[in-house]
């Protein structure tokens, strides 16, 4: 009796091992569902994250791509603003048409040809007056010969206003042009004055030459 409860329970022993193997294994199969179900449950985040990332992306290169546009539309606007006031201004550098044709101009040759007439003929005049002392003459013919230098120089600057490359407006080409022939008006008249008073003083001392000779005789 003993014995074969012995035998029973060796047998027992040996059977433990292949059983708790069985048991081992069937545990592990039961976890295998349970693992793959939240496997598929990470995939299924991870993809859904990829698609929000996808969109946002999406919608980022949307942005840029209509920043871009917006920035190449900005640059040629500014380049187009650029050309346009790089035209306007050289047309400020160059004096228009109306103004180099205008009367100011137009009178500016003409008080310089008057002037130069003036001084000739009032230098030979003067010159040929009999009654006049050489001092007086002297004192004329340098002051027509500063009128004739002043003429020059302010003709050379109303050449200088019509001509230059500096960014003057036309309105204000004519308005310098115009200051400039008071002044030329100013030097002619002057001129013309000086010659008809040495004219009135040589005049008046002839007549009292003649008045003396008559009283003489």
């Amino acid at each position: 009796m003993p014995l074969t409860i012995l035998h029973k329970t060796k047998k027992k022993m040996k059977l433990t091992p292949v059983i708790l193997s069985l048991l081992l294994h069937l545990a592990l199969f039961s976890q295998i569902p349970v693992t793959d179900v939240a496997t598929n449950t990470s995939i299924g985040m991870v993809n859904s994250q990829l698609m929000n990332i996808n969109i946002e992306l999406k919608a980022v290169n949307k942005n840029l791509s209509q920043l871009i546009n917006l920035m190449e539309k900005n640059n040629n606007e500014t380049s187009k603003s650029r050309e346009i006031l790089k035209e306007e201004l050289e047309a400020k550098k160059q004096a228009p048409k109306y103004v180099t044709g205008s009367t100011d101009v137009s009178l500016a040759i003409e008080l310089k040809t008057k002037i130069l007439e003036a001084y000739r003929t009032s230098k030979q005049t003067v010159q040929e007056l009999e009654y006049l002392e050489r001092k007086e003459i002297d004192e004329f013919i340098g002051y027509a010969t500063n009128a004739l230098l002043e003429t020059k120089n302010l003709f050379q600057q109303c050449n200088e206003i019509i001509n230059t490359k500096a960014i003057i407006l036309p309105e204000e080409r004519l308005k310098k042009v115009e200051a400039i022939n008071l002044k030329l008006e100013t030097i002619l008249d002057n001129l013309i004055v000086y010659n008809h008073k040495l004219s009135q003083i040589n005049s008046l001392r002839e007549s009292r030459r003649t008045l003396i000779n008559m009283n003489k005789n």
